[in-house]
């Protein structure tokens, strides 16, 4: 039998963040939280079919795997992961950051925010319980659960993104979750 951590809910306020640019939305499927916010300027991507058909109507989606892009370089000013490496192990999240560097232009923002998962499993799943905050108008609450197999902290994010060369422009740890914006340089 499974046992299943639930975190506290979470407070995400994304009402306030504003992009510039084409966003590529990496797992953007199921709520679509960042579509919901930006509109047609996103590309969403998922690799299951199922949760880009539960997105809003709205920007592109295609069905794709991060650590796999199938992008040019240098084609986005954005790129968004929004609860998205929890679903990764180590080696997917080292894959899909070099990715993201990769296609991100020069000067181009990576947006994270995801959970604080403790090295320690409590459990044998666990699931972040949310209420995002998109506009004064717009709140969506939702949980997302993983299997609890790693470790992740805003600081071994963190520390991953500038071993592949993204200088740290904004950093919050809230509770159990945190978010990250992150700048491709060069």
């Amino acid at each position: 039998m499974m046992n299943t951590y639930e975190t506290e809910k979470q407070f995400i306020d994304i009402s306030s963040v504003n992009f510039s640019g084409r966003i590529l939305d990496v797992g953007g499927g199921g709520e679509g939280v960042i579509s919901r916010k930006a509109g047609d300027i996103v590309v969403a991507i998922d690799r299951r079919e199922e949760e880009l058909i539960e997105t809003p109507d709205v920007g592109l989606k295609i069905i794709m795997d991060a650590c796999n892009l199938k992008f040019l370089s240098n084609s986005f000013e954005n790129i968004t992961a929004f609860y998205t490496l929890m679903y990764m192990n180590e080696q997917e999240v080292q894959l899909f950051l070099q990715e993201a560097y990769r296609v991100l232009k020069i000067g181009g923002l990576l947006w994270i925010w995801d959970i604080t998962l403790p090295s320690h499993a409590a459990a044998d799943i666990f699931v972040a319980q949310l209420d995002i905050k998109l506009s004064d108008e717009l709140h969506i609450s939702t949980g997302y659960g993983v299997a609890w197999n790693r470790e992740q902290t805003i600081d071994t994010v963190r520390k991953s993104c500038e071993n592949i060369g993204f200088i740290t422009e904004f950093s919050e740890n809230n509770n159990q979750s945190f978010s990250l914006r992150l700048q491709k340089y060069e």
